[in-house]
C-alpha cells in the first residue's frame, strides 16, 4: 500500500477521533494534547530517504495520540480548568516541556534518513507497548475521579494505594517515560534523544513535586 496513502489514513482517522473527543468534552487541555500528537501526523515532507522513520513516527503518534485524547476526554471535568496561577504554573512547568519533547523528537525522527535497525525497532516496539499498556492500566485503576490533567481534587475523591500504585509511586508517569524513551530512539540521535528525554523528565519531576505537596495537604500522613 502506498506510504502517502497510509499517512493520510492515519491523519484523517486521528482528526475524526480528535473531533469526536472535542464534541464530547470541549476544553483547552484536550485541544493542547490533541494538537501535540496531530502535528507529527501532518502528511507533508516525506521523501524516499526518510520514509521508514516518517512512517514509524506517524504510527507512534497515531496510536498513542488516540489513547491520550480518549483518556482525557473521558476524565477531564470543566471545573478542573481554572486558568489561575497554579494552572499556568503546571502548564509551563509540566505540560509544555513534555509536549515540546514529544513534538521535537517526532520531527527530528521524521527528518531522519538512517534506516531503522532491527535493534532500534525491537527497543521501540517493546518500550512503546509496555509503556502504553501499563499507563492505560494504571489510569483505569485510578478511575475518572483521581486521574486528571491538572492537580485538582474532586468531591468524594480518595487516595489510591493499591494496584500499580501500591507497587510504585507514580506508575502513570513512569510508564509515559517508557513511551518517551521509545520516541527518543526513533530520533537515531544521542543528542536530540537525550534532550527530549530530559525535557520530559523535568516536566514530570515538576509535576510530581507540586502533586505530592497537594496530596500531603489533602490526605495528610496517608
Amino acid at each position: 500500500m502506498d506510504a502517502i496513502f497510509l499517512l493520510k489514513i492515519n491523519f484523517t482517522v486521528y482528526c475524526v477521533v480528535f473531533a469526536a473527543c472535542l464534541i464530547k468534552n470541549f476544553n483547552f487541555n484536550i485541544i493542547l494534547v490533541g494538537l501535540t500528537y496531530l502535528a507529527p501526523l501532518i502528511p507533508l515532507g516525506m521523501t524516499d530517504t526518510n520514509i521508514e522513520r516518517f512512517l514509524l513516527v506517524s504510527y507512534i503518534n497515531f496510536i498513542f495520540g488516540i489513547i491520550e485524547i480518549v483518556i482525557f476526554a473521558l476524565t477531564e471535568k470543566p471545573e478542573d480548568i481554572t486558568f489561575d496561577k497554579p494552572y499556568f504554573q503546571q502548564l509551563f512547568g509540566h505540560v509544555l516541556p513534555i509536549c515540546m519533547a514529544l513534538v521535537g523528537m517526532s520531527f527530528v525522527a521524521r527528518a531522519g534518513v538512517a534506516p531503522v535497525t532491527v535493534l532500534e525497532i525491537s527497543l521501540i516496539v517493546t518500550l512503546f507497548i509496555v509503556g502504553s499498556i501499563l499507563r492505560v492500566w494504571a489510569i483505569v485503576q485510578l478511575g475518572v475521579l483521581r486521574f486528571k490533567f491538572n492537580i485538582a481534587f474532586r468531591e468524594k475523591q480518595t487516595l489510591k494505594t493499591d494496584g500499580l500504585h501500591g507497587r510504585m509511586r507514580h506508575p502513570t508517569y513512569t510508564m509515559m517515560m517508557l513511551v518517551i524513551l521509545a520516541y527518543a530512539i526513533t530520533t537515531h540521535s544521542w543528542i536530540w534523544g537525550t534532550l527530549g528525554t530530559l525535557s520530559a523528565w523535568f516536566g514530570f519531576q515538576f509535576r510530581i513535586h507540586f502533586e505530592e505537596l497537594a496530596l500531603k495537604e489533602q490526605f495528610g500522613e496517608d
